[in-house]
């Protein structure tokens, strides 16, 4: 089938999903847009998201989702299914839910959350007669980064086919990566001693983390354009008369391409070796968890979502696939199944992760990007369940590396 052939019967078959799937997010929206704006005013933390995923299985167990729990390590997380069961093909939508300390929705969650149930519920209703399942997966604590790989872990995309959700932003695009992201804490031991009477006694672990920053400094200049390394200090010591025998940095390390990650990681390290050997102090590494590889994507689904932008006459904004993006733990999903994250945009000259973002969530424009999202995303869904010609593209470009 040609996706584009309407005369054809598939055509018309997919045609006539397209709208079904369009109107059942219509008809959705006012309930959607309700939990989103109630999200707004509770936002909840990373692995504390009861009320919000309590929530989210009413919503869609009210719309015939069945509704299971994942396990004991990830109390807020879920898998709800509807349709086709036994072999048929298996679609996941993505429910993200946490919120950031302080600054609540900075990320959109309130957004995407919602309308990944939206899209479900309505591609579930468009679909509910053809050999295919629809499913949603309640995806805790993407804001510490752990959420999504946990749920690889337990086996939870084992027997699905396809992943996606969209994401708040001041961009549109179909196609979108994320950087690999390492994530350590760098601890220099010295000795304590009075800085006054006794400053040739002591071995000041702090010199080793200035040092560790000056050599990072330097190191930026070699590096790839899209490799990025910034960090904090972490412990600078606790008193100024006192040598500090602790100092610490947290360093986080992005590239999208593997090997460049592996190798600035290598980098950083050496800089953080030979900091503690300048300075005499006894360095320490220790990985932080929340780490996540970079994107693999799979071109073919995003043109598929592409194609329902276009459909709904939406231009996607001029921005690259590599600009003006961070990291996130959907990155393991995509190691395992094709998977898509694409944006929808909620106002101009955004950040995220600031309370300009936050604000923008619920303003109509923000509104208006959810119902975009979910169209767009019960549309791809459609598409994939009914053309085999673009399931065997998106099957045959899903190539993770080892």
């Amino acid at each position: 089938m040609t996706v584009g052939d309407e005369h054809s019967s598939e055509g018309r078959a997919l045609s006539s999903a397209i709208d079904r799937a369009v109107a059942g997010v219509d008809a959705g929206t006012p309930e959607a847009l309700t939990l989103a704006r109630w999200m707004a005013k509770h936002p909840e933390l990373s692995l504390q998201e009861h009320e919000t995923s309590r929530r989210y299985r009413s919503f869609l167990s009210e719309r015939g989702f069945v509704i299971e729990p994942v396990d004991d390590s990830l109390p807020t997380a879920f898998v709800a299914t509807r349709g086709a069961g036994g072999d048929a093909p298996r679609v996941a939508l993505l429910a993200e839910m946490d919120a950031l300390p302080e600054i609540g929705h900075a990320c959109g969650h309130n957004l995407s959350g919602p309308a990944s149930l939206l899209a479900a519920s309505a591609a579930a209703e468009a679909l509910c007669s053809e050999p295919v399942q629809v499913v949603v997966i309640g995806c805790p604590a993407e804001e510490t980064g752990v959420g999504k790989l946990r749920l690889v872990e337990l086996g939870v995309f084992d027997e699905v086919a396809v992943a996606m959700m969209a994401h708040a932003s001041d961009m549109r695009r179909a196609h979108r990566l994320f950087l690999g992201h390492e994530k350590f804490e760098f601890i220099f031991h010295g000795r304590a001693s009075h800085a006054a009477a006794y400053p040739e006694a002591g071995v000041n672990a702090l010199d080793g983390v200035i040092g560790f920053f000056v050599a990072l400094g330097l190191l930026r200049q070699q590096l790839p354009r899209e490799a990025r390394v910034h960090g904090i200090i972490s412990d600078g010591g606790r008193a100024p008369n006192v040598i500090p025998d602790r100092a610490a940095a947290r360093i986080w390390v992005r590239a999208l391409d593997p090997e460049v990650l592996v190798d600035v990681t290598a980098r950083v390290e050496a800089c953080a070796r030979g900091a503690a050997e300048a300075s005499g102090a006894r360095l320490e590494v220790a990985e932080e968890a929340g780490a996540s590889p970079p994107m693999c994507a799979n071109r073919p689904l995003a043109d598929c979502y592409g194609s329902q932008l276009q459909r709904l006459d939406l231009p996607e904004t001029p921005q690259g696939p590599d600009e003006a993006i961070g990291s996130s733990d959907i990155t393991h999903v995509s190691r395992v199944v094709p998977t898509i994250h694409p944006n929808f945009p909620i106002g101009d000259a955004l950040q995220l992760h600031t309370r300009a973002f936050e604000a923008a969530t619920t303003t109509p424009r923000g509104e208006a990007g959810l119902v975009e999202a979910a169209r767009a995303l019960a549309m791809t869904a459609c598409e994939w369940a009914l053309d085999a010609a673009v399931r065997e593209r998106v099957a045959a470009a899903h190539a993770p590396p080892r």
